[in-house]
């Protein structure tokens, strides 16, 4: 082509791609443009017209699409061309990257990188020698040509860098030595990338820069102070060019994350990174600040510990402890430095001190009570609430890094810690921040802006109490009796009908009754920590004594408080309605978690009780209904009191009215609340005797069969949920607890059963299965022979479905697999193969994988707990035949599932497998080394050859895989695996020659390496194989 046909070509391409990413084209004529421009580049030649257009074009359309089009060329076509057209290409790329850099937009400009250092994928060293040198030598250089070589610098670390899958196929031997020669080069590019930094840092105006990365490891007092010029750095950013730095501070983040860091990674570099990382007060350098603070915390992620660690160390102490004295020295500091950064910082401090400051105490440089202050006054300073809980993510960390022996000699900086957080989640102290927090929107776990803020503060004190129980106790308590005072003056003035007139003192009784619900849920945490206290010490030992005391102060003031409530019902009030439910309600929950401990810490009785008479009347009816919060933790409380408190009378008598007319009051409840009520009535009525029996025994029956009797009434869609929740909530409660309770429910059961082949409960059966369900998950050891007969109608019922209801179907099954665990000679076998194999499985397809699951799941159970059942001792000719059969069946199911692209399905078998050969030797067994090994190891090869969402359980396959081999390794590796490999489409015979000289470890590291280099291979070997040479006339 001539300069005017290349120019009237490149005048059409730029028209037509100018009208396919118009607007205004429809998608029928952007195909038609599609079509045509893949005729026009799929040709032997097209390579030569793009690098005609790409010299010509300003078009970025037209550029995109000729890189696109050579991208496809470079991995697809490279090995058709000859060397002389490989330099072609490359060096018209690389002569329009380094002349044309400052006219080319960034994200072709990174196009153009991303071509060269693909071509270096393939040529380098043998057709491409000085590519590494190239871009050390652009590091070197100024302005965008230094830019252009962080770009190639930051691509050739992701594309070459590291021995992992970067999404393009090659072979396993290139790959690592790519990986050799990038690690050959990096100390020169880590030189030029850290004097790239250095330079930048004196045009900051420092007049002591970082120390050069090659230098040597100057003493921490010659460390420059990173702040002190922030004002002439001020002035003189206009001269600096931050995109270098930024892109060299990237460049090294990603360096960080897969070089060898002990040995190519200098801690004088570090301390260079770091420096950039500390310059946040700077507003047109918030970009490097968080890019240096970035690749800092990349090493530190990967637990950075050169020879020299203590010292490295020293360094990012000294550096952070600076960085901190600034930020807190003047508030507006804080103020206008970004929040990203401050999380960032976080994290890097939470690093720091999760890795290095226990090794540094033992350094005479380092201040440890010092580096805390510090951190203290940044925790408290930050302007958010969100930075500040990721600010005790850093005092959880050191928590977690002191010793017991530690407590005393940290002991201030730890209460400065917890008054500080009780300072920060009262109203009266912290008003400002916390009525901005949001207490109506959940996120995705469920809570509240102000929820999630509260537990982590909740949280961080706990964790301080674990080491200081009674200080931290004794600290909270005295607060929270100060508030409790104001509390009860506030109820007296309600009960004598006067109230508040001054707005100001409104609004404190408000803050100091939010104030105390919230110390109210922290006691009530705080439980536990004081628990450990009394038992860690010897009985009658003074803190043991004060801890109880202490303890049995609380329960005292809140009982009394909620007796109160329980008459006045202050609640009802308009004013402060919303403040005095949240403070009922958190009482209520404290008192639960105390019920645990009333005994040790000799709580009286009749407090106890007096607890109960506090809590029912919540929750029966009255006029007015009471708010469904104060309910759910009344009922909370009362099932908390049945289930650790022995008490001197009958706890039913306690309850009246609630007993007496239980379903009334059930039916008064939200229907979450009427379960914990339901449990809390039959826990109660099962601790009226010994183990459950006598007159508990027959209070329980009398409830429970009450409950079940509105089965014949109200039809099992409503009468069975409830006691398909009472069974979850007593499927781990005592053996004698559960023969009464499957006494009580045998004539539900019964009744169900029955239910269950009538045509006219079908519209029940999702509430009649999931009865059964639970019935058996809790009982089925109690149910006797009910459950075989049970089970034996399931297997008909699941026969006969209609298919209507696969959830149905699906819990049936699962009941039937707790009936083949429970052993037993009452389930068949043979009805379970055959119901699995003719209704359910054929019904289990990729649409339903809830029912596949529950089918294999019974189906391992049959292998796993039946397995004697095809290998009888006494059994001889057709039927011992048509056992193995069975087996075979089983076995078959169970590799056809490995090929379904469920991944549960998947991790389930593999399991089963494992199972299978850890109990019964399965991999050695005859039948599946002669008919099963061959099919089970090509499936396992072949998922790891498909990769994807299977890469997700490669490990649990390898395991599986090399279980399978070591049983004959040999026949493996010289039988097997040539077969195997001769079987694929798409290798040529000198690839299967080559990867069949598998190497012969055995040990399961080795060999897992070895086995995911091979499958590599084999995908790459095969890419190559099936890409295709375009032969189209140009």
């Amino acid at each position: 082509m001539n300069d005017i046909e290349v120019s009237e070509a490149l005048a059409s391409l730029e028209m037509v791609m100018s009208e396919f990413n118009a607007p205004t084209t429809n998608n029928f004529r952007k195909r038609e443009i599609e079509i045509m421009l893949e005729n026009f580049f799929n040709n032997r030649e097209s390579w030569k017209h793009c690098l005609l257009f790409l010299q010509k074009s300003q078009n970025q359309y037209v550029l995109m699409l000729i890189l696109n089009t050579l991208e496809n060329i470079i991995n697809r076509q490279w090995f058709y061309l000859s060397d002389s057209e490989k330099i072609e290409i490359r060096m018209t790329l690389l002569y329009e990257l380094t002349t044309k850099h400052d006219m080319l937009l960034y994200f072709i400009r990174n196009k153009l990188a991303a071509l060269v250092v693909s071509i270096a994928r393939n040529d380098w060293p043998h057709l491409y020698p000085d590519f590494f040198n190239n871009i050390v030598e652009l590091l070197k250089c100024d302005g965008q040509r230094c830019i252009v070589g962080l770009v190639l610098a930051q691509t050739a670390s992701e594309e070459l860098g590291a021995a992992r899958d970067t999404g393009v196929l090659l072979p396993s031997e290139r790959r690592n030595q790519l990986e050799r020669l990038m690690l050959k080069g990096m100390p020169q590019m880590l030189v030029a990338l850290g004097n790239i930094l250095e330079k930048n840092s004196q045009k900051e105006g420092q007049s002591n820069p970082p120390p050069s990365p090659t230098s040597g490891m100057p003493q921490s007092s010659a460390l420059p102070d990173l702040l002190a010029n922030a004002h002439d750095a001020h002035t003189s950013d206009k001269n600096l060019n931050m995109e270098i730095v930024v892109k060299c501070l990237s460049t090294l983040q990603h360096l960080f994350s897969w070089l060898p860091l002990s040995s190519h990674v200098p801690p004088s570099l570090v301390t260079t990174v770091f420096y950039w990382g500390s310059i946040a007060t700077q507003s047109m350098s918030m970009e490097a600040a968080l890019a240096g603070l970035g690749g800092v915390c990349e090493l530190l992620y990967r637990r950075y510990a050169p020879p020299s660690s203590a010292a490295t160390a020293l360094r990012l102490h000294h550096c952070s402890l600076r960085l901190l004295r600034h930020l807190t020295h003047h508030s507006h500091h804080m103020h206008r430095t970004q929040h990203e950064y401050l999380n960032k910082l976080s994290e890097f401090l939470k690093l720091f001190v999760s890795l290095h400051f226990k090794r540094l105490e033992a350094e005479p440089e380092f201040d440890a009570i010092e580096f805390l202050s510090y951190l203290f006054q940044f925790t408290f300073q930050v302007p958010t609430c969100a930075t500040f809980i990721s600010c005790l993510d850093i005092w959880l960390q050191f928590i977690d890094v002191l010793k017991p022996e530690d407590t005393t000699k940290y002991w201030e900086a730890l209460q400065a810690l917890v008054n500080g957080i009780l300072n920060k989640i009262q109203f009266q102290h912290n008003k400002a921040q916390l009525q901005h927090l949001d207490n109506d929107i959940c996120d995705d776990d469920g809570e509240t802006e102000w929820q999630t803020f509260l537990k982590h503060c909740i949280e961080c004190i706990a964790r301080v109490a674990d080491l200081a129980p009674l200080e931290v106790f004794t600290a909270v308590m005295e607060r929270w009796q100060g508030l409790a005072g104001v509390h009860a003056r506030a109820v007296g003035r309600g009960a004598s009908g006067t109230s508040l007139s001054a707005p100001a003192d409104a609004d404190r009784l408000l803050a100091a009754l939010l104030d105390l619900a919230t110390l109210t849920r922290l006691l009530g945490r705080l439980a536990p920590a004081l628990l450990s206290e009394t038992e860690n010490n010897e009985s009658g030992s003074g803190s043991s004594a004060a801890a109880a005391s202490a303890g049995a102060a609380l329960v005292e003031r809140c009982a009394s408080a909620l007796a109160g409530a329980a008459l006045t019902r202050p609640h009802r009030a308009a004013a402060y309605a919303h403040a005095h439910v949240t403070l009922h309600a958190d009482m209520f929950a404290c008192m639960g978690a105390w019920c645990c401990y009333a005994n040790e810490c000799n709580v009286p009785i009749h407090t106890m009780e007096g607890l109960f008479a506090s809590a029912v009347p919540f929750l029966i009816p009255h006029e007015v209904p009471e708010p469904p919060l104060l309910c759910h933790a009344a009922a909370h409380l009362l099932l908390s009191l049945s289930k650790n408190i022995k008490f001197s009378r009958d706890p039913i008598t306690l309850c009246g009215d609630l007993y007496n007319h239980a379903e009334r009051s059930l039916h008064y409840l939200e229907p979450k609340t009427a379960a914990v009520v339901r449990e809390a009535l039959v826990s109660m009525a099962l601790s009226r005797g010994p183990s459950g029996v006598g007159a508990g025994g027959d209070a329980a029956r009398a409830l429970i069969s009450a409950w079940a009797g509105g089965l014949t009434t109200a039809g099992p869609k409503i009468a069975l949920p409830p006691l398909t929740e009472l069974l979850h909530a007593f499927a781990d409660a005592p053996t004698n607890s559960k023969k009464i309770l499957a006494e009580s429910l045998c004539w539900a059961a019964e009744s169900a059963l029955r239910m269950l082949c009538e045509p006219s409960y079908a519209a029940a059966e999702p509430e009649i299965t999931d009865f059964f369900l639970s019935l058996f998950t809790a009982l089925l050891p109690q149910l006797g022979n009910f459950a075989y007969t049970a089970i034996e109608l399931f297997l008909q019922v699941a026969q006969k479905g209609s298919g209507d209801n696969e959830v149905s179907l699906e819990r049936l099954v699962e009941c039937v697999r707790l009936g083949v665990e429970a052993g037993g000679g009452g389930v068949r076998v043979r009805a379970v193969l055959a119901l699995l194999h003719q209704h359910v499985l054929p019904r289990a397809g990729p649409e339903s994988p809830a029912l596949a699951r529950a089918a294999h799941r019974a189906l391992a159970s049959v292998l796993i707990y039946r397995w004697r059942y095809f290998f009888p001792h006494k059994c001889e000719g057709e039927e011992s035949a048509r056992r193995l059969n069975e087996l075979r069946g089983a076995l078959a199911a169970l590799g056809r599932a490995l090929l379904q692209p469920d991944i549960e399905l998947l991790r389930t078998n593999l399991h089963t497998l494992d199972l299978l050969d850890t109990k019964w030797k399965l991999y050695h067994k005859a039948i599946f080394r002669s008919e099963f090994m061959g099919e089970f190891l090509t499936v396992l090869l072949s998922g790891l050859c498909e990769g994807g969402a299977r890469a997700l359980l490669r490990d649990e396959a390898i395991s599986c895989l090399h279980s399978m081999a070591n049983v004959d390794f040999p026949t493996f590796r010289c039988g097997f695996l040539p077969h195997f490999l001769s079987s694929l489409p798409d290798l040529a015979p000198e690839h299967i020659q080559h990867l069949a000289d598998f190497p012969p470890d055995t040990d399961l590291p080795t060999f897992s390496q070895n086995i995911l280099r091979l499958m590599n291979d084999v995908n790459c070997y095969r890419a190559y194989r099936t890409l295709s040479l375009p032969t189209m006339d140009a």
